[in-house]
């Protein structure tokens, strides 16, 4: 790279992998780019942390239209083995993510993490690093509420939300997922394993079902088919798992 550098915060939401097969395992990253421009990413992918062997790499463009997250569904890989991944983008390096692809065949022993409800406004995110610590993880299970879509200080005001409202657009639910990504423990864990997640009803609003959720008013909140497109593309585009995959 030999224009100027990129922000300092240019990885400031970390590197998450995710999702991982027997031959394969998403790669998540965010770069905060200064202007709404396409962004070129370069991303690498090896067996050990030094990467001196490595065992994939290449350009990709991060858009607007994502959010400026990329998401890569890595191929060829080794089942049950150990790779290592980061991201550079203007002259910036990514920190170092560490995943595991799933096993093929019998197996003997597999052992997870399990997480969920984590409400950012209402406490600090301990639990993710103490999993963090935890060298022997095959995955980290996330069984959903990932983020909460209340106003700040109407459910947890021991840390401060954004946007302060009820989150309610796509720049809502991506500010959200945002702050959540900022915590220092909870990009611990992702860095250190492959995250396996799922959604429950706080990704969109409290008690959410087909056709509307306790915490939506239509009236004074507008459209549920419309917040729930918001809310499912916000999460499509920060969270590590393989769309388009039942």
């Amino acid at each position: 790279w030999d224009r100027p550098l990129g922000p300092e915060t240019m990885f400031e939401h970390g590197v998450a992998p995710g999702a991982p097969l027997p031959d394969s395992v998403i790669l998540w990253t965010r770069v905060s780019v200064e202007d709404e421009g396409p962004a070129e990413v370069f991303v690498e992918v090896a067996k050990d942390a030094e990467f001196s062997e490595r065992v994939a790499a290449g350009y990709e463009e991060a858009t607007a239209d994502r959010d400026h997250t990329l998401k890569l569904d890595v191929g060829g890989l080794a089942p049950a083995t150990t790779y290592y991944s980061r991201f550079f983008c203007e002259g910036r390096e990514s920190s170092i993510g560490r995943t595991r692809t799933a096993p093929s065949g019998g197996i003997e022993r597999l052992r997870f993490g399990v997480c969920s409800c984590s409400n950012y406004a209402y406490g600090y995110f301990h639990a993710y690093k103490h999993a963090a610590q935890q060298n022997d993880l095959d995955a980290v299970l996330h069984l959903g509420d990932y983020i909460y879509e209340y106003a700040d200080g109407a459910y947890g005001d021991v840390r401060t939300l954004a946007p302060a409202g009820e989150i309610l657009t796509l720049e809502d639910y991506r500010a959200r997922y945002a702050i959540n990504r900022r915590d220092s423990d909870l990009q611990e864990v992702h860095r250190q394993h492959p995250m396996i997640a799922v959604w429950d009803d706080h990704e969109t609003a409290n008690n959410s079902y087909q056709d509307g959720a306790e915490n939506h008013t239509e009236g004074s909140e507008g459209s549920w088919v419309d917040r729930l497109a918001a809310a499912s593309k916000a999460y499509a585009e920060w969270m590590p798992y393989r769309e388009g995959v039942e």
